[in-house]
């Protein structure tokens, strides 16, 4: 919760500092904000209260983020020589991953009632490794 208030903080203009950073000495819960940006501002209000309308509009907000997989589907779907041929591969492309998203969220809603305090210890263990793996695959590509 003291990640949505630092979110929340952080979209409100409060004071405090702009970029990442911890929100207070001893609050390591509420240790990074969100840059204060256009999804910080209206991001914010929506996770003070979530509810169904406000997770809708979280979610069509958030799909300003850069994804990989949707741009290729979009990619595909604009060469698809009609706006009928786009409209359907982009149904295809809705109905082949709403599944999986909903599986996820709901293994991820019965993963964290039971392995939350385990995920929190070693949570930055894997994040260092993954940097590390990602820092060894940049450097083969530089060399």
């Amino acid at each position: 919760m003291a990640r949505l208030d630092a979110a929340a903080a952080a979209a409100d203009g409060s004071p405090g500092d702009a970029g990442p950073g911890p929100a207070s000495p001893g609050d390591a819960a509420a240790a990074w904000r969100l840059p204060r940006g256009i999804i910080a501002r209206r991001a914010g209000p929506l996770l003070q209260r979530p509810g169904p309308g406000r997770s809708f509009l979280l979610g069509l907000l958030l799909s300003a983020l850069p994804c990989g997989l949707l741009y290729g589907a979009l990619a595909g779907a604009a060469g698809s020589g009609s706006a009928l041929a786009g409209a359907l591969s982009m149904a295809a492309f809705v109905a082949g991953t709403l599944p999986a998203l909903i599986g996820l969220a709901l293994l991820g809603r019965l993963f964290r009632r039971q392995a939350e305090p385990l995920l929190r210890r070693i949570a930055p263990w894997l994040q260092g490794f993954n940097a590390l793996v990602l820092l060894a695959l940049a450097i083969r590509l530089l060399a």
